[in-house]
């Protein structure tokens, strides 16, 4: 097995190498997220195998307006935001390299970080029919708070799952 590391993103090295692999919508979360992980407002690590970037988890500490949440921003993003939450927007792994642990490396690290940024809960969003996903999640952890149909995606049912750190 190849050594994985776990660690924060560098843009410059890393941002060629993660739009190699994410959708559309994904590389521009990219990009509107590098002022707030100056700020502090959010932070990216990024899964790297053999010198080669293979996912990343994004995490909102605080609520900012330049992230292009889709209007009319519900309340879930403004409260998964606030206070002693954290939000983790998105997670992803390459193709190839899916179920052999790195997604739950990655949210290991998110869980650590915003828990030494004093967050006490982790809130996410995955589609319904995901149930890869919903496998991690169970497995570590996570608990099944409600299904929804987001005003961001109102076609899409979504469950809504949430980690005590």
């Amino acid at each position: 097995m190849s050594d994985i590391t776990i660690r924060p993103i560098d843009y410059a090295r890393d941002a060629s190498a993660l739009k190699a692999f994410l959708g559309e919508r994904d590389k521009m979360r990219l990009e509107h997220c590098e002022d707030a992980v100056k700020d502090g407002d959010c932070f990216i690590f990024v899964a790297e195998e053999d010198g080669v970037a293979v996912g990343w988890v994004a995490v909102h500490t605080n609520f900012r307006e330049d992230q292009d949440w889709t209007p009319p921003v519900d309340d879930d993003t403004r409260d998964f935001q606030a206070g002693d939450n954290a939000y983790a927007e998105n997670i992803e792994v390459t193709a190839r390299a899916r179920s052999g642990g790195i997604g739950r490396q990655l949210m290991a690290a998110a869980q650590d970080e915003a828990r030494k940024r004093g967050k006490k809960t982790l809130w996410l969003h995955t589609a319904e029919n995901n149930s890869l996903a919903h496998a991690l999640f169970d497995r570590e952890g996570w608990t099944h708070e409600r299904s929804v149909f987001p005003p961001w995606k109102p076609t899409s049912r979504m469950r809504i799952y949430k980690k005590v750190l």
